[in-house]
């Protein structure tokens, strides 16, 4: 198992044949006043399965931390990863998280773990000034 993609981003689903979509990918939230509240946003995960991993029993947990190890966010989930053929398969995951406070500037990671072993991160950017976010 591994990550082929984590990101951030204003709005992600899955369309007609599980195709998923995300729009507004973003690294970096910027503001005048901290903390910061972000009225929504998406974490969108994609994890890629080895055909001889197929059917077997997956845990996978993500935690959104600030620079001082401080856990902004954190969400844990068990499933069973996807069966494929020859090739490996794919599973895409979006959180929607509302309303997320951030108190300071800096750099932010989202530490993605499966079966409790570090297997991706993405960074996210908080600054002063800068593209700030939008009531949806």
């Amino acid at each position: 198992m591994r990550v082929t993609l984590a990101k951030f981003c204003d709005y992600a689903c899955h369309v007609d044949g599980g195709k998923a979509t995300l729009i507004g990918m973003f690294d970096t939230i910027g503001g005048s006043d901290f903390p910061l509240v972000h009225p929504t946003l998406f974490i969108c995960v994609e994890l890629e399965f080895q055909p001889m991993e197929g059917g077997r029993p997956v845990e996978i947990k993500l935690v959104l931390i600030d620079e001082d190890g401080k856990e902004l966010f954190g969400v844990q989930g068990n499933f069973e990863a996807p069966k494929g053929d020859a090739r490996p398969a794919t599973l895409m995951q979006a959180f929607r998280i509302d309303n997320m406070s951030f108190p300071k500037e800096g750099a932010y990671r989202l530490d993605i773990s499966g079966g409790g072993q570090p297997i991706g991160e993405a960074l996210l950017y908080l600054v002063r000034g800068g593209p700030q976010p939008q009531q949806p």
